[in-house]
């Protein structure tokens, strides 16, 4: 009986199959290590042969902080100079402002239109009501 021999597809040793045409591998530990290194491949893991250096870990440094720092200033000017002033938020003295402007007494009503007789609508704070003047 004549007996075949074939390369292993993963360590290259040469044996005799026990199933031909089926046997691709000498063993079934290189069955199992040619599969993990072609599902490595294909999902770039690295492997032995294409392994990488491990990263390194980046430090923090006073010229780091001092470039994030005069960005940020940056970025506060050109905003500031390019922002409208009704469009820029409310501060704590624009909020204290309008509280004593309502506690003085009247608010006038834009959305309304003025009366034939050319009064306009303000409303009253204290009374809670609506007055024209």
């Amino acid at each position: 009986m004549d007996r075949y021999t074939y390369n292993c597809n993963y360590c290259g040793v040469e044996y005799t199959p026990k199933r031909r045409y089926k046997q691709k591998y000498c063993s079934n530990s290189c069955r199992v290590n040619a599969f993990t290194k072609r599902k490595k491949v294909t999902r770039n893991l690295p492997t032995k042969e294409n392994q990488e250096k491990p990263s390194t870990i980046n430090k923090m440094s006073w010229s780091g902080v001092g470039n994030a720092a005069v960005g940020t200033l940056a970025t506060n000017i050109v905003t500031n100079i390019f922002t409208k002033e009704e469009n820029k938020p409310a501060t704590k003295g624009d909020i204290k402002k309008l509280i004593n402007k309502t506690h003085q007494g009247v608010i006038l009503i834009k959305n309304l239109p003025p009366r034939y007789d050319g009064t306009r609508a303000y409303f009253d704070t204290a009374q809670q009501i609506l007055i024209y003047k």
